[in-house]
């Protein structure tokens, strides 16, 4: 196969040049923008949106339609205050399967704050950025609850819901079966080998929402084990399956 200048110079820096059809399937965020362009989305929920690092990628990609973003955080909800756009909405609250309070863990890194507690497998891969430095008490709704408070023509909308909520993804999905009906592109966060106590496992999230009517377009790895090297976590986008 003939090399060509370029690409020897790429290679000498430690970079390659890919063809852009192809890096949809590799590249996460060229993913995601394909299955934005793809499914004409024009409402974006994101929840878990710590300090609105996902948010701030979709407007990156070109994305400018509605994105309503929950994080129960109160420092972090007061900051992405400061930076969303008119068309970016921030909700103070956590989402989940019952309307109730709990107690999150705030960890030193905001990232991995969860509602569930860190196991002996997570202190000891992520050491310092997931020491718990604080609590908070906050407020936990289901999505199916509030949706139609937000959004007045919810029917004629196509949503891309993207879950980041540190292990507790599944009870979101199961406080969200109405919204998912309306759902054409999901992303969540899955464990092959959990940080966090009372994670299910991936396969358990992924059957779940197979029944609901989702296939997978994409896994993108997010963390590995530092001595193995096995994945621990990934993200995965999924489409709502064509009739």
């Amino acid at each position: 196969m003939k090399i060509t200048f370029h690409k020897k110079i790429a290679a000498y820096f430690g970079y390659e040049f890919t063809r852009i059809s192809n890096s949809a399937y590799q590249n996460q965020n060229l993913h995601t923008l394909e299955l934005l362009n793809r499914h004409d989305i024009d409402l974006v929920i994101d929840v878990g949106a710590n300090m609105g690092q996902f948010a701030i990628e979709l407007r990156n990609l070109g994305y400018n339609k509605k994105i309503i973003s929950f994080e129960p955080l109160i420092e972090c909800y007061k900051y992405l205050k400061t930076i969303a756009d008119d068309k970016w909405h921030i909700e103070n609250y956590a989402l989940g399967d019952s309307n109730s309070t709990e107690v999150i863990n705030v960890s030193s890194k905001t990232v991995f704050s969860s509602i569930l507690k860190t196991n002996e497998f997570g202190k000891s891969n992520f050491s310092d950025s997931i020491k718990v430095i604080d609590t908070q008490t906050i407020t936990i709704k289901r999505l199916d609850d509030v949706i139609r408070e937000l959004v007045d023509d919810l029917a004629d909308k196509k949503i891309f819901l993207k879950l980041d909520t540190q292990g507790y993804d599944s009870h979101v999905i199961l406080g969200a079966k109405n919204t998912l009906t309306h759902t054409h592109l999901l992303q969540t966060e899955l464990s092959c080998k959990s940080i966090y106590e009372n994670t299910p496992p991936f396969y358990e999230v992924l059957k779940q929402l197979s029944t609901s009517g989702f296939n997978i377009t994409g896994i993108f790895p997010l963390s590995r084990d530092k001595k193995s090297m096995e994945l621990l976590e990934f993200d995965c986008l999924l489409v709502r399956a064509a009739n």
